[in-house]
């Protein structure tokens, strides 16, 4: 039944609302609220016939002091209310309100959008709306604060943070709960926005050469799709570096980038860290369980690095991962799908490795969807002088220094080491250097590199090494040559330098010999 509302204005004065409730007794119409402070009152009661509405009207403007009657849409704690109602269902955690029982009293938008069950879940009770029963029971004792819990919604199971806090009367008693709660995915989010590392883009990737910008261009490519790619090169050839580039170019970039390095798992660990766990599992588990990581990037990008070392157990769970977007917690028969995109990488020959058994074939064409193969540093020298200007610029800035030169010798050195370490193994030379540096300038002296380093021994065995393909040198181009001379031109050396090499190699009774 609609009900009547009016404002009243007065002159505050003793006995007011008396006044007023008199004059809607009389009329036998029912007050169903009355608010009153100095100067105005509310007055809403059933619906009455016009002809007795305007009754009580002509009678309420006749009481002394009131100044005016006027109706209204809403009154105070209505008005109240649906502010609340508006702060609620803009509030982006779901919310629940219950009862001492567990009967649910109020909730908002986004409890009803997140459990799928519409405002008709206004009276149910917790068990009835998706929560477990144990959780609810938690719930309504007091005894749950926190837990990851799976709430098992018209939709299917949604795993959600939920916290819980007593809402007491004014005695002190409890009289129901406060829930609020939110999906794992988007607890997952935030933690990332909070947690998230240093992140590069292509344009951070310096290079120089012809194949470092095919490989880029492709990787640009396939950025923004959702295959697999499967980046391939030797240990410092920048694969996590174009990882990171890939997933800063996709569609992905504004959620989790979590990377595993597979070398670095326990073998025991390895599937409870890739899937996670449910509570229970394990002696000292988390209460509620455990995301895995595929969970924790769901919605964005998974770096599985070192791929080749993931047990050959694991790699029949990664393969139905791969293939159905599901993955199973240790402990739990139900799958839940992740949404994630897998690049992965390894400096090691996987079909090798798929030759010997350690590595399942199926497997590797799941990842090699897109294929990017870095190249070595020593394949792409051109690279060497642009990458160590580049560090030279960033060691400065980091540690305060003001090199502006480098030495024709020093960049020689480096332009003519192999570089086993790749572009991990220059930037540490350079760091080195411009630490043992002065002054402005980097000179060879201070370019240590491993063959300047490992001892007294290795460089005899270089050196001897170097005289022993010099001699063989010498005597084959007299040979050849059958004179000082002619080997002298064959060498591409002058007479004088090869009779002092002879000399050296005591060779000299073969170079006279020869030169008659």
């Amino acid at each position: 039944m609609d009900r009547c509302r009016f404002r009243i204005r007065f002159l505050d004065r003793v006995g007011m609302a008396r006044d007023v409730a008199a004059v809607v007794a009389v009329h036998e119409a029912n007050i169903v609220s009355l608010e009153v402070k100095p100067g105005e009152m509310h007055l809403q009661f059933d619906q009455v016939p016009a002809a007795v509405l305007a009754g009580i009207l002509q009678q309420l403007t006749r009481i002394p002091d009131v100044l005016e009657v006027a109706p209204v849409k809403w009154l105070p704690y209505e008005l109240n209310q649906q502010r609340l109602r508006g702060i609620f269902d803009t509030v982006e955690e779901s919310i629940l309100i219950t009862d001492k029982r567990g009967v649910i009293t109020m909730c908002n938008q986004k409890a009803v959008e997140v459990l799928g069950l519409s405002y008709s879940l206004i009276t149910l009770p917790l068990q009835e709306a998706c929560f477990p029963p144990e959780i609810a029971e938690a719930i309504i004792s007091g005894q749950l604060k926190q837990r990851e819990v799976l709430l098992k919604t018209p939709y299917g199971g949604v795993r959600c943070l939920v916290k819980s806090n007593l809402v007491f009367d004014e005695h002190g008693d409890p009289e129901g709960s406060m829930i609020t709660f939110e999906k794992m995915s988007k607890v997952r989010r935030l933690a990332h926005f909070i947690t998230q590392p240093v992140m590069v883009t292509f344009d951070d990737i310096v290079y120089s050469s012809a194949v470092m910008a095919e490989s880029i261009s492709l990787a640009k490519t396939v950025a923004r799709g959702n295959s697999t790619v499967l980046i391939r090169g030797e240990s410092g050839t920048g694969k996590e570096l174009f990882a990171r580039a890939i997933h800063m170019a996709s569609l992905r970039v504004d959620n989790p980038y979590v990377v595993v390095n597979c070398a670095a798992i326990p073998d025991t660990l390895f599937e409870s860290e890739l899937f996670g766990y449910a509570e229970g599992t394990f002696t000292g588990g988390l209460r509620g369980g455990r995301q895995g990581l595929f969970e924790f990037a769901h919605t964005g990008t998974i770096f599985l690095d070192e791929i080749a070392e993931i047990p050959p157990y694991i790699q029949a769970k990664l393969l139905r991962v791969l293939q159905e977007g599901c993955v199973r917690r240790l402990g739990e028969m139900l799958e839940n799908r992740v949404d994630v995109r897998v690049i992965a990488a390894t400096n090691r020959d996987l079909q090798q490795l798929i030759a010997n058994g350690s590595f399942r074939e199926d497997l590797f064409y799941r990842l090699n969807v897109i294929p990017i193969c870095l190249p070595p540093l020593r394949k792409r020298r051109e690279e060497i002088h642009t990458l160590t200007w580049s560090f030279i610029n960033k060691f400065n800035q980091r540690l305060g220094k003001q090199v502006t030169s480098i030495s024709d010798a020093a960049m020689e050195r480096l332009q003519s080491y192999d570089w086993p370490g790749n572009v991990r193994e220059l930037e540490n030379a350079v760091e080195r250097a411009i630490n043992l540096t002065m002054g402005g300038r980097l000179d060879v002296s201070q370019i240590m590199l491993p063959e300047t380093v490992t001892g007294v021994k290795d460089r005899n065995h270089l050196k001897k090494a170097a005289a022993e393909a010099e001699r063989e040198a010498l005597i084959d181009a007299l040979d050849r040559g059958g004179s000082i001379r002619r080997a002298a031109k064959l060498l591409g050396v002058s007479h004088t330098t090869v009779i002092n090499k002879l000399r050296r190699y005591g060779l000299s009774e073969r170079s006279e010999d020869s030169d008659n």
